[in-house]
């Protein structure tokens, strides 16, 4: 599942990047763990209350992390509403972060169970 959802070589670089010590990678995981699904909630609030500027804010964030952590599907849709947000043209802002709770999910998962070994 991870090889689809998860680009193993950005994880080979961000590990490369702070040194090649696994548990200093495994101290970053653990933080996404904890701050994607608080960035997510802040997203979900935002677009409920149509909140463009928190939500640009917030999906710029989940975005950043997630392409360092590779899970690009997850950074494309956080960054396509972070455009659309920036215009001011956001379709549906709530189903649009419904998709990228799934995408979410997806990458939390698949990053639980990728190895670098």
């Amino acid at each position: 599942m991870s090889d689809d959802v998860i680009d193993i070589e950005a994880l080979r670089r961000l590990l490369e990047v702070i040194g090649g010590d696994p548990e200093d990678l495994e101290e970053l995981l653990e933080e996404f763990e904890e701050v994607g699904p608080s960035t997510l909630k802040t997203m979900q609030d935002s677009a409920s209350a149509d909140d463009l500027d928190t939500l640009r804010i917030s999906s710029h964030g989940l975005k950043s992390n997630a392409r360092d952590f590779g899970a690009t599907a997850l950074a494309t849709a956080c960054e396509d509403l972070e455009h659309a947000c920036k215009a001011g043209e956001v379709e549906d802002p709530v189903a649009q972060v419904r998709a990228i709770s799934v995408e979410l999910d997806r990458a939390r998962a698949a990053l639980k169970a990728v190895s670098l070994s």
